[in-house]
């Protein structure tokens, strides 16, 4: 199988929930991007980051949210190393804008989860009234939350069934509604 047919096939995997500019930095494999630009993110906003995911993805009483699997330092890793400058200035210019027209880091949880709340109702709907900008931020954002905590050994061990491999083969699983999805 080529890599472009596996990136189509991981497309249809998530549900066409990767969008193609994230699709092409996994694409990339493991080289460093001609556009990295190391530093362009702070620890605060990493730290924003990670508020973020977690509200995307909180604790639960079976395993713990984004923040704890560390998806803000990560974001900014892969934001600086493998995405473009374009990109890089959307999620710069979403993070302003909840920061500095929403006041985020100063709101109360339920303030943050109902702003980000309304932000993902408004990027998905089918009448989007937000800049281009803060919308692909936000995707990007999201989809680095996704793929940053489900890519993770808390993600992988807590949130979804993990199997050590090697183990043995079994084309024949039980499945009850409410089990987990395989890591």
């Amino acid at each position: 199988m080529k890599r472009r047919e596996a990136m189509k096939n991981v497309a249809l995997i998530f549900g066409s929930a990767l969008s193609v500019s994230t699709l092409t930095v996994f694409q990339q494999g493991c080289t460093r991007s001609k556009e990295a630009a190391p530093g362009v993110f702070t620890p605060e906003d990493a730290q924003l980051m990670s508020e973020i995911g977690d509200i995307i993805i909180p604790d639960t009483p079976d395993s713990p949210g984004a923040k704890a699997a560390g998806v803000g330092p990560f974001m900014v890793t892969v934001l600086e190393d493998c995405y473009s400058q374009e990109d890089r200035e959307k999620v710069s210019a979403f993070l302003a804008h909840i920061e500095n027209e929403k006041d985020f880091s100063s709101l109360a949880v339920d303030g943050q989860v109902a702003t980000i709340a309304e932000i993902d109702a408004k990027v998905y709907a089918k009448e989007n009234d937000l800049d281009e900008n803060l919308t692909r931020g936000y995707k990007i954002v999201k989809e680095l939350t996704l793929f940053g905590y489900f890519s993770s050994e808390i993600g992988a061990t807590q949130a979804l069934r993990y199997k050590l491999v090697p183990g043995r083969y079994d084309g024949c699983v039980d499945y009850h509604p409410g089990d987990k999805a395989w890591a």
